[in-house]
């Protein structure tokens, strides 16, 4: 081994012997592993070796080893067969928006208040300042305006009434009467100077509690159920309304009677007949009576002595219905401090305008309080609740009332 005369050392000759024996190694563990090749490295490095992902072949161009479609295709089919199929992930999508706080189901409405929407014609704009209020339940006085535009404006938001564009214009309608806008926020103004721009000088009647969901309702019912609050706040629930006229109402809230009855409808306010019951029916009585009510007169038989001797006849005639509203009371609260602010407010600006109509009482509880004040005013009649009037009930939903009279002088 070498070219002649060259003497080959013991080294390079046990280097050699070394070689061969692994070359024998390596042929008899090819064919104990039937023809696989194995590597000369340690089997810890043959575990520890990465190999490719199937993320490489998805980079692969279309062609595989020199443009070989064969190859390709065998490859790309490999590929397919040990590829893992993860199912896909399903991502739970949440809407993102500002969460509504928790809402109570009814909100204080001053009557006073309500019949100055229906006067002024700021319903539209008033309706989305008492559901601000209602939105504000921790009394900050501010709302945020783009979680508001969500709230009102979203297929979804329970409290939608209206478009982003009919929101806009509302917003921009009740600037400085209800809110002030300033910083991406609608700050709210207090119900004293709410009702200075709405030209009330003071609230004299009970608030009561109106559903939020009707809020939400055509304008129409809004309209109906705010002129309601004057009949739900005329006196106190248990006891039995007293007789107004229409003209009356039309005098105190500028809603005209036809306009009345509609309304009536819509919020289902109940009415109750009322009748007066007079002196003895004689000609002369019933002409008097006949040419001061008109068609209203007729004469009264007493079949069951309640009045007087039993079977006796008496001039009556028909009062003007009592009305009994939707809604329930509520305390009157902080009333007196609201008044003593719109005082001064009225004092600082434009007092004796907008004042609410005297209107001359002529209905009492007792003879008592009838007597005294038909002493002061003797020329109009003054009528006192009778006892044991309707069927059945209570005095709310007795189908009629009865009324005692003493008759203005001109009369006797």
């Amino acid at each position: 081994m070498g070219k002649p005369g060259h003497a080959i050392s013991s080294e390079l000759q046990a280097a050699q012997q070394r070689l061969l024996q692994l070359r024998a190694q390596l042929q008899a563990s090819r064919v104990e592993a039937g023809g696989q090749q194995v590597s000369l490295f340690k089997r810890e490095a043959h575990e520890e070796r990465p190999f490719p992902t199937s993320t490489t072949i998805n980079q692969l161009p279309p062609h595989l080893g020199w443009e070989s479609k064969a190859i390709t295709q065998a490859v790309r089919q490999t590929q397919i067969k040990h590829e893992v199929v993860h199912p896909p992930a399903h991502l739970e999508t949440t809407a993102v928006s500002s969460p509504l706080p928790s809402l109570s189901k009814t909100i204080k409405v001053y009557p006073d208040i309500a019949i100055g929407l229906l006067r002024e014609e700021q319903v539209a704009a008033g309706r989305l300042w008492l559901l601000l209020q209602a939105v504000d339940e921790q009394g900050r006085g501010w709302i945020d305006e783009q979680a508001a535009r969500r709230w009102f404006t979203d297929k979804r938001a329970p409290l939608r009434f209206c478009g982003v564009r009919q929101l806009r214009n509302l917003l921009a309608r009740g600037e400085g009467i209800f809110w002030v806008r300033g910083n991406g926020r609608i700050w709210l103004r207090s119900v004293a100077k709410v009702a200075y721009s709405l030209k009330v000088p003071r609230l004299r009647m009970r608030p009561v509690a109106v559903p939020v969901r009707v809020l939400r309702q055509k304008i129409g019912t809004v309209r109906a159920h705010l002129y309601a609050t004057f009949h739900s706040s005329r006196s106190q629930p248990n006891d039995a309304k007293k007789p107004i006229a229409r003209e009356t109402v039309a005098q105190l809230t500028q809603v005209q009677p036809r306009t009345q009855r509609r309304y009536e409808r819509k919020a289902k306010v109940k009415r109750q007949a009322q009748y007066a019951i007079g002196g003895q029916a004689t000609i002369d009585n019933l002409q008097a009576r006949g040419w001061e009510q008109g068609q209203a007169t007729f004469q009264f038989k007493d079949f069951t002595g309640k009045q007087g001797p039993q079977g006796k006849s008496y001039v009556a005639w028909q009062l003007p219905n009592s009305y009994v509203g939707p809604h329930a009371q509520q305390p009157k609260g902080r009333q007196k401090r609201i008044n003593r602010t719109l005082t001064d407010l009225f004092m600082q600006g434009i007092t004796g305008n907008g004042q609410r109509a005297r209107v001359t009482r002529r209905f009492f509880d007792n003879g008592r309080l009838a007597a005294k004040s038909y002493l002061r005013n003797p020329e109009n009649d003054h009528y006192w609740r009778g006892v044991d009037n309707g069927c059945f009930g209570d005095a709310q939903h007795k189908r009629y009332q009865l009324w005692q009279v003493m008759e203005k002088s001109q009369m006797k």
